[in-house]
């Protein structure tokens, strides 16, 4: 009877961290893109950083939240924010940042709306 309770203890832990772990990973990426804003705000400074900053903000809670259509919402906002160089980003750090999404950001899983570069198809939907 003992070793049955203690495998199912064992069990209850082993699923209670592999859904906090789940929980963790699922914003990482969210995270991820802050950093590197902060990074860019540092080496190109400017009051336009806020505005990127705040639609992160969005994106998180949303990821928070469960929230799928707004993440989907808010990130389609966030690439072409980066796209149209909004508020007066630099061009390189609008491009990096753009591209650095794209690799991070779950794209096929929320249906995100990338806009194509300028002369392009029209937005991208992955």
């Amino acid at each position: 009877m003992r070793d049955i309770v203690g495998v199912i203890l064992v069990a209850s832990i082993v699923g209670l961290l592999s859904v906090v772990g789940m929980a963790m990973a699922q914003g990482g990426w969210v995270d991820d893109i802050a950093n590197s804003v902060s990074f860019y705000k540092a080496n190109y400074p400017g009051p336009y950083w806020d505005a990127y900053q705040q639609r992160l903000a969005l994106v998180k809670t949303a990821v928070q939240n469960g929230d799928q259509r707004a993440v989907k919402v808010e990130m389609g906002k966030w690439f072409k924010m980066l796209r149209q160089r909004d508020h007066g980003i630099s061009d390189v750090a609008a491009d990096e940042l753009f591209n650095f999404s794209l690799m991070v950001a779950p794209i096929q899983e929320y249906g995100i709306a990338v806009p194509a570069p300028a002369g392009g198809m029209g937005e991208l939907a992955y």
